[in-house]
C-alpha cells in the first residue's frame, strides 16, 4: 500500500459512479445513493466502497496491522518466533470498530442528508437481518439462485425505493 493516493482513485470512482453503478441501477445515481451504495449490505448499502474515500483510511489500517511483520523483516528475522498473533489480532479488532464507526456515522449523515420518508424507510428496511442475503449469495443456477439483469433491478428498485 502506498500513503497519500486517494486522489488517484479519482477516475476509477468517476468509472465506478457514472458507469458501474448506472449500469447496475438503470438509471443515474444521486450523490445520497452512492453514499448510500458505499455502506456493507448488512447496513443497508452494496458493499461498492469509493476508493478515493476509503483509501487513507486503509492505509491506516494496514501499515498498523502489519507493524510487528515488518518489523521482523526489518529485524531479517530468519522466523516468525517474534511475530505477536494476539496484538495483530486485537489491532485487526480496533480498525474493524473505527471502520464500524466510520460506517454508523455515514449512516447518520444519510439520514439527514435525505428528506425522502420513503427512502429513509427503505434504508431502514434494507438493514434488517437477512435483508440483503441475496446480494451475498454465489449465484448458483442449479438451485435456483440467479438474477438476470432485469430481476435483479427489479429487486434493487424494492430494496431502495
Amino acid at each position: 500500500t502506498i500513503p497519500g493516493i486517494s486522489e488517484l482513485f479519482g477516475p476509477l470512482e468517476y468509472a465506478l459512479r457514472h458507469s458501474f453503478l448506472p449500469a447496475i441501477v438503470g438509471r443515474h445515481v444521486s450523490d445520497l445513493e452512492r453514499k448510500l451504495f458505499t455502506l456493507p449490505v448488512r447496513l443497508g448499502g452494496l458493499g461498492i466502497s469509493n476508493p478515493v474515500e476509503g483509501s487513507d483510511f486503509e492505509f491506516q489500517a494496514s501499515v498498523k496491522i502489519t507493524e510487528n511483520l515488518r518489523q521482523l523483516i526489518i529485524d531479517q528475522q530468519s522466523s516468525l518466533d517474534g511475530y505477536q498473533a494476539d496484538i495483530v489480532a486485537e489491532v485487526t479488532r480496533d480498525c474493524l470498530k473505527d471502520k464500524e464507526v466510520r460506517m454508523m456515522r455515514k449512516i447518520s449523515e444519510i439520514g439527514s442528508d435525505s428528506s425522502d420518508e420513503r427512502l429513509k424507510r427503505s434504508i431502514s428496511l434494507a438493514q434488517e437481518k437477512g435483508a440483503g442475503a441475496w446480494l451475498t449469495v454465489l449465484p448458483i443456477g442449479s438451485l435456483g439462485w440467479v438474477l438476470n439483469k432485469e430481476e435483479f433491478r427489479d429487486a434493487l428498485r424494492l430494496r431502495y425505493g
